[in-house]
């Protein structure tokens, strides 16, 4: 009677072992084509071009392609805009030469003109310029507000309970604070810039170059340390609850191993596999989102870069005609859109840094 009921004991034990291994392995399946069905979705929601099953083959040449498709500007505006500010330099040296043997001490006036007459020319091409900038932003902070839920919880199912909660909650209070103050400050920030720019310039006896040169030094400055420092902090966090994620692992499987008997080692075993699963998932859920922010956010650097190479070429034409007061303004209007880049980079490299962070921390 004894072995009967051993013996059935036994059986009753092994079956209830054994059918969590199969749904285990049916709900990895699940669970990776329902989470690549919700990447896809957010992808989709952003005009992001990129399916989560193509993440492990995607190369650099496409996404550069995919990029320059996606940059708001064309070549023929930016030959457009350059072949404006040639005219206005050639013009005003011409003029200047041809009223100075008429009129004496004109080229005041000349260098005011030709001040306003480039700042008009390449007002709608900056204003555009900055409009996009902002947009982007909130663009990126929706996208990363969407996100960083669904990745937590993979996280988390991973293993990394205690990290899924530090990221998730530093990074969406990080996002949220750099979206308002954007908001807030970037465009009143870059509307006075350029303001200063063009009064600068078209006034001599006020130069205000130096004063936008340092404005942009102060925003690099902080924009640059207060990226180091936070994701120094991440990494910090991340690390410390990546030791208390492994110290639970470590002790869930021992519980298991020593509390099931005769497959508690294979039970352990089986957890470690489901675990690993869920980790290659949530790598490549966080390949998916970094490349996303970069297909988000670099069409806008690209377009800031372009203008700013435009700016570029028209100070080295203007310091060949020896045209002081354009070469003031492209610098300064150059110091302009050097804030609004060096915001966007620093704001998609926080993202990456602290994704690929986490994702080192929790094995994905």
């Amino acid at each position: 009677m004894k072995r009967f009921i051993s013996t059935f004991f036994i059986i009753v034990v092994l079956s209830m072992i054994s059918i969590p291994f199969n749904t285990y392995a049916e709900d990895i399946s699940n669970a990776e084509s329902e989470y690549n069905e919700q990447l896809n979705d957010i992808m989709e929601q952003f005009d992001i071009e990129l399916d989560a099953s193509e993440i492990d083959s995607i190369s650099i040449s496409q996404i550069v392609e995919r990029v320059v498709d996606h940059v708001g500007i064309s070549k023929y505006s930016i030959l457009k805009l350059l072949s404006k500010i040639i005219i206005v330099i050639v013009i005003t040296v011409v003029l200047k030469s041809a009223g100075n043997s008429i009129i004496n001490n004109t080229n005041d006036i000349y260098d005011s003109v030709c001040a306003l007459t480039s700042a008009a020319v390449i007002a709608p091409e900056l204003s555009k310029v900055f409009n996009d900038s902002i947009d982007a932003v909130r663009l990126i902070g929706s996208f990363i507000s969407i996100f960083i839920p669904v990745y937590a919880g993979i996280t988390a199912v991973s293993g990394g309970a205690v990290t899924a909660g530090v990221y998730d909650i530093t990074v969406l209070t990080a996002s949220e604070l750099i979206v308002n103050l954007s908001k807030s400050f970037l465009i009143p920030l870059l509307t006075a810039s350029t303001l200063l720019s063009v009064t600068g310039s078209a006034f001599n006896g006020f130069d205000m170059s130096s004063f936008v040169n340092f404005i942009k030094k102060m925003v690099t400055w902080f924009l640059t340390s207060a990226m180091l420092l936070f994701t120094g902090y991440i990494s910090l966090k991340c690390t410390l609850a990546g030791k208390a994620d492994g110290a639970a692992t470590k002790t869930a499987r021992f519980v298991i191993s020593g509390l099931v008997p005769v497959v508690g080692g294979a039970v352990s075993d089986a957890y470690s596999t489901v675990r690993s699963s869920f980790s290659i998932i949530q790598g490549t859920a966080g390949a998916a989102a970094c490349f996303g922010v970069i297909l988000l956010i670099m069409p806008t650097v690209l377009q800031i870069v372009t203008v700013r190479l435009v700016m570029w070429v028209g100070t080295a034409v203007s310091g060949l005609f020896d045209e002081g007061t354009m070469t003031k303004l492209l610098r300064s209007l150059d110091n302009t859109l050097s804030i609004v880049q060096s915001l966007l980079i620093c704001y998609g490299m926080m993202f990456i840094l602290c994704t690929a962070v986490i994702m080192n921390n929790t094995g994905g």
